[in-house]
């Protein structure tokens, strides 16, 4: 897939590396299996929200999928 620039995300790349995510899920005292399963699932969607527009900030996603489960 290639990668796009979100509008206002500082910086990061939508869709992410896998291994960012991974790291984040790490830093956030999650697990890789953890990362693994929200990267699978936003992949399958195509990093797209339900309402099909881009996702414009993947870590605040996954920050919410680490604290309240996805």
């Amino acid at each position: 897939m290639k990668q796009r620039q979100c509008s206002d995300c500082f910086g990061n790349q939508c869709p992410p590396d896998e291994t960012h995510v991974r790291v984040y899920f790490l830093q956030q005292g999650s697990t890789a299996c953890e990362a693994a399963r929200f990267f699978c699932h936003y992949q399958t969607m195509r990093w797209l929200n339900v309402n099909g527009e881009p996702l414009k900030n993947w870590k605040r996603l996954a920050w919410s999928w680490v604290w309240y489960g996805n």
